[in-house]
């Protein structure tokens, strides 16, 4: 199956069985999201693997009743950032210089760059620009899910405050920003079937 061929195979469910995805799953989930293309290649998000059957029905009472959150093989959750500081990006160029064996002086200029962009921001455009990042990751995620024919539903419909309190995310100054259960669809999800739908290529498209 081709990427286009799982893109077409993949839906968002809305019914999980009770299957468990093997860690080899989960770990190449958790991957994709590593390796995911972030500004800069700063990651100012975490990426939380809830398995916790208490913990995800917990976040339940956080996501407007949608059941598919605590009935799930595993539920990913994406927090970001809140804000940055000179600290976070000092910490980024040193384990940058470290990776490609090099003194951190010798990436001053990049560093100069990424501060004068990003610290130059208001608080909440650093929180928005550090959410964008996790959209970006959320992508590569749901990609390679449906290449490897893992189900998955990425969400926007829940409480952030009820989440960050339940998974103490507001202690590491963190917010979710989008939560995605993971597992096996159920044979009983009727949405399952019902015809793919997007917009025709003439109504999305347009070549300048």
């Amino acid at each position: 199956m081709n990427v286009l061929e799982a893109l077409n195979w993949r839906y968002a469910v809305n019914q999980f069985s009770e299957q468990t995805l093997s860690q080899e799953a989960i770990d190449g989930l958790i991957e994709s999201v590593r390796l995911a293309p972030s500004s800069y290649g700063v990651q100012p998000f975490k990426l939380l693997v809830v398995e916790n059957p208490a913990l995800k029905q917990a976040c339940l009472a956080h996501s407007y009743g949608q059941q598919k959150v605590a009935d799930n093989s595993h539920l990913l959750v994406l927090a970001h950032k809140t804000s940055l500081n000179e600290a976070d990006i000092e910490d980024f160029i040193e384990q940058l210089a470290a990776n490609q064996n090099r003194p951190a002086s010798d990436l001053r200029a990049y560093q100069d760059q990424i501060a004068s962009s990003l610290l130059g921001l208001s608080q909440p455009q650093q929180a928005a620009w550090a959410a964008q990042q996790c959209f970006i990751a959320l992508g590569t995620l749901v990609s390679h899910a449906a290449v490897e024919q893992i189900d998955a539903c990425p969400m926007t419909g829940f409480d952030s405050a009820g989440l960050n309190e339940v998974l103490e995310l507001d202690k590491q100054g963190l917010n979710a920003v989008i939560i995605c259960p993971v597992g096996v669809r159920s044979g009983t999800d009727r949405t399952a079937n019902r015809p793919k739908f997007r917009l025709s290529r003439d109504q999305l498209v347009e070549t300048l």
